[in-house]
């Protein structure tokens, strides 16, 4: 316990001393984070180096607990090629993140990056051939490289996605690092207690740097080294035999960034926006929009990912992995329940569910009826009057299907749409003509309105000519937004509105 509290320690001074250097650094030659005034609204440009001084301190706490007289040599003597090559790998994680952080990466490239990073730690002996779930354990055979690099992926581009507040990825870290010494204590994993502590330590370190109002952020340097290290540490700690892992701890562990990260590519994925597009409907950006203060949300997301770890904790102490379980599904719960976050995605995919459902079973239309769907992603701005306009005229248009998807960062406003006239699953399609209508305010994209219609009395060029009004409608409303001048109603943020339409009577 001495030597962990010793390499904490040494991390923690060291990200002190250079965290200030490397703010003034990145304040003169870069990178700097700068406003947008979309999705990036803090006040001023903001250095983001900040995975230069937790590196440093990672391998400076490691270096000093190699240095001084203690238990570490022993320990890490017991890794082989491991710690040589994990610490090769995170050198390369913060390469690449800073060439993300100076240029912008394309998604490819800085995927490509982090498979360098992975493969590089893997090759030093970091491949699960087993998992062990409950008392169920699974050879994983020619998938044992696939899942791992899946899971290493997953656990830094989690973290990655969940760096979007002052200190919000330091704190969870700080959490999930000091959990994962002790459960790596527990398991008799002192060197990856050892490299978690010092980890710890560091993000500390940064935290007093990083604690809003902010004046350095991680950048996805620090954000990427921040996911690779838990993710190894994940698997490395928590070794149950020769390459076998035990993944319920761990999992549980993870819950916050997992469910945020879930959550982000439902949203995308069902909406129809890209996956790699920016929105604001990650967990942090929910709870600012009803009202929390930067501090206040902190605090709250902090709280939820201690009551994981405690959980987690508490089923590896007990030897109940029933434990965990429970306190990641009552985590995730409160958040559904309360409406805070999750719930509007949860209704995604209970209609996706549903309307696959029906084209799997090819059941018939109902009476022929028209059924709707409108889900407020975020904001507070009401849309039905606008979206009853445009359902409105779709028979005389002869439409089949209508969705209006909204994107809009910087005001928290976030809106989803679809309607759609069931048809026989033999039914003839020939005659059908697709449109996708692009929204912009300010030469920035708002969101996209798609229709499918069929031919009728009037040419497709005018069905389109009239659509083109509605998105002029759309943009204006936009607009208003944009000017705080907003007069078409409020709800409360995350609200759903379910409704199944016959002749324009809801029921």
């Amino acid at each position: 316990m001495t030597a962990l509290l010793v390499v904490f320690g040494s991390s923690f001074g060291l990200c002190l001393l250079l965290t200030p250097l490397v703010r003034a650094f990145a304040d003169r030659f870069g990178p700097v984070d700068q406003p947008d005034g979309r999705r990036k609204i803090h006040g001023k440009p903001t250095p983001v180096a900040g995975g230069i001084a937790v590196c440093g301190a990672l391998f400076g706490g490691l270096a000093v607990s190699l240095i001084g007289p203690g238990p570490a040599h022993g320990w890490f003597a017991e890794q082989e090629l491991f710690l040589p090559g994990f610490l090769l790998a995170s050198i390369v994680i913060v390469a690449v993140g800073l060439a993300d952080d100076f240029r912008c990466l394309r998604w490819r490239h800085k995927l490509l990056g982090q498979m360098g990073a992975v493969c590089i730690v893997m090759a030093s002996g970091l491949v699960v051939q087993r998992i062990r779930l409950f008392d169920w354990q699974w050879e994983l055979g020619f998938l044992a490289v696939p899942f791992t690099i899946l899971w290493l992926l997953s656990t830094i581009n989690s973290l990655n996605l969940l760096d979007g507040m002052d200190g919000l990825l330091s704190s969870v870290g700080v959490i999930i690092c000091l959990a994962l010494a002790v459960m790596a204590v527990l398991s008799g994993h002192d060197a990856a207690a050892c490299v978690a502590a010092a980890l710890a330590g560091a993000l500390v370190g940064f935290l007093h740097y990083n604690f809003p109002p902010a004046t350095i952020f991680l950048g996805d340097s620090g954000s990427m080294l921040v996911g690779f290290v838990i993710g190894a540490l994940a698997l490395r700690g928590n070794l149950k035999g020769p390459a076998t892992v035990a993944l319920v701890a761990p999992v549980a562990m993870l819950t916050i960034p997992a469910f945020d990260t879930a959550a982000a590519v439902i949203r995308r994925k069902l909406t129809g926006r890209s996956l790699v597009i920016a929105d604001r409907g990650h967990l942090h950006h929910c709870l600012l929009g009803r009202g929390f203060s930067t501090r206040r949300a902190l605090f709250w997301i902090s709280g939820s990912c201690l009551c994981t770890a405690v959980g987690a904790l508490a089923s590896v102490s007990f030897h109940s992995e029933l434990l965990a379980v429970f306190s990641a599904l009552a985590v995730v719960g409160v958040y559904i329940i309360t409406r805070l976050f999750g719930f509007a995605e949860l209704m995604l995919v209970k209609n996706c569910l549903m309307t696959g459902m029906v084209s799997l079973l090819q059941l018939p239309p109902h009476n022929h009826q028209a059924h709707q769907t409108e889900i407020r992603l975020q904001g507070s701005a009401d849309w039905g009057e606008l979206w009853g306009k445009l359902t409105a005229c779709a028979g005389e248009l002869n439409l089949r299907m209508i969705r209006l998807d909204v994107n809009m960062p910087a005001l928290y406003e976030g809106y989803h749409a679809i309607w759609h006239y069931p048809q026989d699953a033999g039914a003839e399609r020939m005659d059908e003509w697709r449109a996708e209508i692009p929204l912009t305010v300010g030469g920035q994209s708002t969101g996209r309105l798609e229709v499918v219609g069929g031919k009728g009395s009037e040419p497709v060029w005018a069905q389109i000519a009239t659509l083109m009004k509605f998105a002029e409608s759309i943009e204006a409303t936009v607009a208003t937004l944009g000017n705080g001048t907003n007069h078409i109603g409020h709800a409360k943020n995350g609200s759903v509105a379910v409704a199944d339409k016959t002749n324009g009577v809801a029921r």
